[in-house]
């Protein structure tokens, strides 16, 4: 329109002496020239518009796509669907926000997050009722409540798990802390979670007296049942009657025979029952391990002479498989030696019956690379039963087993910061494994 205005201009110029037409003119064309300068300059504003509100995150602005041509009308259509792109990311980020909100929130584990200043970022609801404060706004306030469990969160290094006793509110916790950390836009932090396991541990401990107390009552009412039965029946052969004593030469030679045979089952009784308490006693009172860095292979090889003479009289085959060459642990040579014949001797049993018995005696790391050292059989397996009975103390299956072996190996692995479990499938075999 404007080229055309011009032209106009011209030939009017030319053929038309009347100022007023030509002035008419010229001002239509200054007019489109003021409506293109403003036409470019509200596109620039609706793009520099559109840039200031993603800088300022305010994704509500819109733009109206009519009466600008059909260039125009795309481009404004192309801003308001990235300002709807934007609203959908940000309702999508506050969902997420609400979600992992309420799981924090929800979780039984107390969850305090901080920075390397202490200002303390999170502290869910399980965090505000287990140390009973509503608000936090620095670590430091721990000293307050607990002078040791802020000593524990400063010292707990990544990964590290730790188990402190605490007296919060009068009330002893035993609480199981682990922390990790991270980095958001340079800062530093640090989550630690926090469980309270004193009620379970409680229960634990209840549940293990009580299974205790059955095996001793079993073992010791086993031993005294029989002795209280032979007494009275000593007592009917050698009393009168009354409380006076009869003439033992007057007892027949059957008489003279059960005397002796009583007296002779009260003996081995009482020192079953007396083997039964230095058992108890061994059980108790294991020696420090003195540690020192060695190759499991040296252990394997140790016990593995040890039992080659019963191994071979029963036929049983006994295999080492080093899986890593340069492993090595931090153990007390000897106790984990006894370990390893213990279980060695368990398999032995277990393949009594067994044709074709192999043991293997395998080293290798875990999943979560830990020095590993499995004791495997192809035996009958643990009867289900008796599954979570293996390692109370006196708990026993075999008709001359004390019951200690399993308990004693498992405080053992306990000294040595480890621990120990099996797997057991009926009829196909067990594999024992010692963790360090």
């Amino acid at each position: 329109m404007i080229t055309l205005g011009i032209f106009l201009v011209i030939y009017i110029w030319e053929i038309d002496s009347w100022p007023p037409t030509r002035l008419l003119l010229i001002s239509a064309i200054v007019g489109l020239v003021v409506e293109l300068i403003h036409y470019v300059e509200k596109t620039n504003r609706d793009l520099r518009n559109f840039l200031l509100a993603i800088k300022h995150k305010d994704f509500t602005l819109s733009f109206s796509t009519e009466l600008r041509g059909k260039t125009f009308s795309g481009m404004r259509e192309a801003f308001n669907q990235i300002m709807d792109g934007y609203q959908e990311l940000r309702a999508e980020k506050e969902s997420h926000y609400q979600y992992l909100q309420n799981v924090v929130e929800h979780v039984s584990t107390a969850v305090i997050c901080y920075t390397d200043e202490g200002e303390v970022e999170l502290l869910n609801r399980s965090a505000q009722e287990l140390l009973d404060r509503p608000y936090m706004s620095n670590i430091k306030t721990l000293n307050r409540i607990s002078p040791a469990l802020l000593t524990a969160m400063e010292d707990i290094t990544l990964k590290e798990k730790k188990l402190i006793k605490v007296v919060i509110n009068d009330q002893l916790m035993h609480l199981a802390i682990q922390s990790t950390q991270f980095k958001l836009q340079d800062t530093n932090y640090k989550l630690v979670s926090l469980q309270n396991i004193q009620s379970e541990l409680d229960e634990q401990e209840v549940e293990t007296w009580q299974k205790l107390i059955r095996v001793l009552t079993h073992e010791i009412m086993n031993s005294v049942t029989p002795i209280i039965s032979l007494t009275k029946v000593l007592r009917g052969l050698v009393s009168d009657g009354g409380d006076s004593c009869r003439d033992l030469s007057e007892l027949d030679v059957e008489d003279q025979q059960d005397l002796l045979n009583s007296i002779r089952t009260i003996e081995s009784r009482s020192k079953g029952l007396l083997h039964f308490v230095h058992a108890y006693r061994s059980l108790t009172k294991i020696q420090k391990p003195q540690f020192q860095s060695v190759i499991p292979k040296t252990i394997l090889d140790h016990v593995v002479s040890l039992l080659s003479p019963e191994l071979k009289k029963r036929n049983i085959i006994i295999r080492t498989h080093i899986l890593d060459p340069q492993l090595h642990i931090q153990a007390d040579t000897k106790l984990i030696e006894q370990v390893l014949i213990n279980l060695v001797k368990n398999c032995m049993e277990a393949l009594n019956q067994k044709q074709h018995g192999n043991i293997d005696l395998i080293v290798k790391r875990s999943s979560e690379g830990r020095p590993m050292i499995q004791v495997q059989d192809n035996g009958k397996g643990i009867n289900p039963e008796y599954a979570d009975k293996v390692f109370i103390p006196f708990f026993t299956t075999k008709k001359r087993g004390s019951g200690i072996g399993l308990s004693l190996s498992r405080q053992i692995m306990r000294l040595h910061q480890g621990s120990i479990h099996f797997h057991s499938s009926p009829d196909e075999g067990t594999t024992f494994s010692l963790l360090f």
